[in-house]
């Protein structure tokens, strides 16, 4: 309809490595700005769920993206402004050698456990909210046929914030190659 909507955003992320081998915690930091009108939906950002699909092609822990809050349903919370901070603990994964046939096969499964905080419309006390989430994703790596990888992914998440009951989110997703 002619109207520009303008929109900058920024991430910042930081791993460290811990004592227990192949294990690492993250900080994952972000925030946007749009300058339109807050009535505007193409003005706001949105947010909301795990972000994988139930057959999917795209990476196993969508999670990390921005625009994902699990715990809610997707794109049920928005903003025009926001800021985000996840942190995120990776398990050592479980290496199978002997788990199926030379066919179909395990390879490993690792836990990842994940808190974010987001507030959005941070620029305006009356329209400003908060929210909370906690979850985790176990994700199993296969083989089939003796050389396509394959990834089962499961997750749960809760999450809660100002004006919106708690509540509650499934996630399973296979990634296909």
């Amino acid at each position: 309809g002619g109207n520009w909507y303008a929109r900058t955003r920024g991430t910042f992320d930081i791993g460290h490595p811990l004592a227990w081998e192949h294990s690492s915690v993250w900080l994952r930091n972000a925030a946007g700005t749009s300058p339109g009108d807050r009535a505007a939906p193409f003005a706001n950002f949105f947010f909301g769920g795990f972000g994988n699909n139930w057959v999917d092609y795209r990476g196993i822990k969508q999670f990390r993206n921005t625009e994902s809050f699990p715990g809610l349903d997707i794109n049920q919370i928005s903003g025009a402004t926001y800021g985000k901070a996840q942190v995120e603990w990776m398990s050592p994964p479980l290496r199978f050698r002997k788990v199926g046939v030379p066919s179909a096969y395990l390879r490993w499964a690792a836990l990842t456990a994940f808190a974010s905080g987001l507030v959005t419309d941070f620029d305006d006390e009356a329209t400003r909210r908060e929210y909370v989430n906690a979850g985790a994703q176990v994700d199993v790596r296969m083989i089939t046929i003796s050389q396509f990888e394959s990834t089962f992914s499961i997750g749960f998440a809760a999450a809660a914030g100002k004006k919106i009951p708690r509540s509650s989110a499934l996630m399973v997703s296979f990634k296909l190659m």
